[in-house]
């Protein structure tokens, strides 16, 4: 009879333990989804005119949609498009330009939530990550090239699903399009983790 009672006890607490690895793959593996708003940064020079936010910076109708698949609890791949449009009269490579640019890119980016490293996940009230992958660029519909991003994030924890994000991306080009520019991409938005349950 003892051994019947400690056979059930050892099922019910194994397949308890199955259930609550279950539920914690799901909870740090999650879908999460953002929306938000970017600003490139692109006068042709570095450090020269940072601060001149009015000529140097393009922010009109600036729209940021991503999609982000964690897994394995400290890495996420995300797929994001940002629409922008760069006003008649600023600084693009250096050039005051003489008419409104649409623009467009993708960039596709591999995520490594380094912050988890020395933090307890379950308590932090943020999470950093540094960040790099490949993007393309369009300006009025036409192609812009290919680039190489680098950079980091950092996401505030405001509910358990439901976050701020901040994120800046240096984009370098890595073809021989005409069109061809190295770019500073910065994001702010904020992100819903999903269950993977929402896309069954």
């Amino acid at each position: 009879m003892k051994k019947i009672k400690f056979c059930c006890l050892f099922i019910i607490l194994k397949t308890s333990s199955f259930i609550n690895a279950q539920t914690n793959s799901i909870h740090e593996n999650p879908w999460v989804l953002g929306l938000g708003i970017n600003v490139v940064y692109n006068p042709g020079t570095l450090f020269n005119g940072m601060l001149d936010i009015k000529n140097n910076y393009n922010y009109s109708y600036p729209i940021r949609i991503s999609l982000e698949k964690r897994f394995m609890k400290n890495y996420g791949f995300e797929v994001a498009g940002n629409f922008n449009t760069f006003l008649k009269g600023k600084t693009i490579d250096g050039i005051k330009i003489e008419d409104d640019v649409s623009f467009f890119s993708i960039d596709g980016t591999f995520k490594y939530y380094i912050t988890n490293i020395y933090q307890n996940v379950y308590r932090a009230i943020y999470e950093g990550y540094i960040a790099t992958g490949v993007g393309n660029n369009f300006y009025d519909k036409s192609y812009g090239g290919m680039t190489a991003n680098l950079g980091g994030g950092i996401n505030l924890y405001i509910s358990e699903n439901f976050r701020f994000n901040g994120q800046a991306m240096a984009k370098i080009s890595i073809d021989n399009n005409p069109k061809r520019t190295n770019y500073i991409h910065y994001n702010i938005g904020f992100i819903i983790r999903l269950q993977d349950s929402f896309f069954n």
